[in-house]
Formats: C-alpha cells, sequence, structure tokens
C-alpha cells in the first residue's frame, strides 16, 4: 500500500518539510505570485508552478486560547523595493489572498531533482492554509509586514463568529479534516461510518464526537470543533 504524507509526519525522518507560499492579488486586478523561504536555494517546481526564492514567512497561524481564528503575520522581504511598489499600485495590498501550502520534498516534482523523481506526487500536501491581507503593519527598506485574517471572517464581525452545532464538527468546512484546526495526523483509518480501514483513500471523517475519540482516544484531549451538549 502506497504511503501518505500523513504516515510520513509520524516517522522521524520524514524527509524535508517544505512551505510554498502564493500572493494572490487577482481579487484586486493583480497577478499571482510564487515564493518559498529558502533563499538560498533556486526555484522550487511543485504541481507544475515553479516557486522563486525569497524571504517570506508567516507567523501566528492556527486558533487562539479562546478557540478564536488567529491573525497571522506575514513577513516578506523588501530590499529591491517590489513589495513597496506592489503596495503603492495596489493599495497596500488589501484583500490580496496569501495561500501557504505545505508538503514533503519526497513528493516535489521531478524536475527539481537531476535524476528525476519517481515519488513525485502533487496530491501528497496537507491542508492549504488560506488568509487574507487585513492590513499593512510596516514597510522599510529590507522587509514588509502585514497582519493576515481568515477569508471566512468577515470584517464587521466579532470572533469566532461559529454558529452553535451539536455533533456536527465544522473543521470539517474551516480548514478541514486533518487541517490546522483539526490537527489530527494519525495513522490510524476510519470511514465517514467510524469503521476502521486499512486504506487511506476511504480516510474519512464522520465529523461526529466517536470519529473524534477514535482518532485522538477517548481520554485524550480531544480538537472537536462542534457543541455536543447543545443537543440536550
Amino acid at each position: 500500500m502506497a504511503e501518505s504524507i500523513y504516515e510520513d509526519v509520524q516517522k522521524l525522518e520524514a524527509g524535508q518539510y517544505v512551505e510554498l507560499f502564493e500572493l494572490d492579488l487577482s481579487a484586486i486586478a493583480g497577478d499571482i505570485y510564487y515564493f518559498h523561504g529558502y533563499t538560498k536555494l533556486g526555484g522550487i517546481t511543485w504541481q507544475g508552478v515553479e516557486y522563486s526564492p525569497w524571504p517570506i514567512k508567516v507567523d501566528g497561524m492556527g486558533m487562539t486560547g479562546e478557540g478564536q481564528q488567529s491573525n497571522p503575520t506575514l513577513s516578506v522581504g523588501n530590499v529591491t523595493g517590489f513589495i513597496t511598489a506592489l503596495c503603492a499600485t495596489y493599495q497596500d495590498l488589501i484583500d490580496a489572498k496569501v495561500v501557504r501550502h505545505r508538503t514533503l520534498g519526497r513528493y516535489l516534482d521531478a524536475v527539481n531533482f537531476p535524476g528525476g523523481n519517481p515519488e513525485a506526487n502533487p496530491e501528497e500536501h496537507f491542508t492549504d492554509d488560506v488568509y487574507t491581507i487585513d492590513q499593512k503593519q510596516a514597510a522599510d527598506a529590507s522587509n514588509a509586514t502585514f497582519i493576515l485574517k481568515s477569508p471566512l471572517i468577515a470584517t464587521d464581525r466579532k470572533l469566532p463568529g461559529r454558529q452553535i452545532v451539536a455533533n456536527c464538527c465544522q473543521w470539517l468546512v474551516i480548514g478541514g479534516y486533518r487541517g490546522a484546526y483539526c490537527g489530527y495526523t494519525g495513522s490510524a483509518y476510519f470511514t465517514d461510518k467510524d469503521v476502521p480501514t486499512d486504506d487511506p483513500a476511504k480516510d474519512m471523517c464522520s465529523g461526529t464526537l466517536l470519529g473524534c475519540k477514535l482518532r485522538f482516544g477517548a481520554n485524550n484531549p480531544l480538537r472537536y470543533g462542534s457543541y455536543p451538549s447543545a443537543g440536550y
């Protein structure tokens, strides 16, 4: 049986973890830029798209201690003045989309390797993190920083803004099963009926409290994104 990326991360030697970023200005009449933060490397090709080396990172993705979605900070190199020029043209990049892709080096396109890569698989990756730029925080001759927000959160609405639903995990919608909010990366698989399976392709969350307990363990802390007591 072919191993999946979620099995790989359980190993001590999972391979090189790779982050790739899209800065998508299409919503504000601009282009899409593809970057990676490994500035000592050349371009990295994934899913047929080349990502250029550029100082870039995002801090603070995930949830706050109160269960609210966070407002991460995007930091981008600005030594050439490129980001400053984009800000001047596109109103500080407000409402531009930022996407973080995450995979392992073993799954990158074959073109990245002199001898090819038989394990290349564009489908093997973690759930994407998608945010939009809420405001420019600062910019100087070396760096620019921006405050991000989830596109699921309206700017005039208080967080978390989640509907109270019993026995239906909302992380299936916000981030997806095995995504950043769900947090499950185990190698135990279950169908959407909570039946154990050895086939990763059939691994689907039921969205129930039982499904969460089966994966994390009934006596362990759960990251269940619902309100079981609301149904009683």
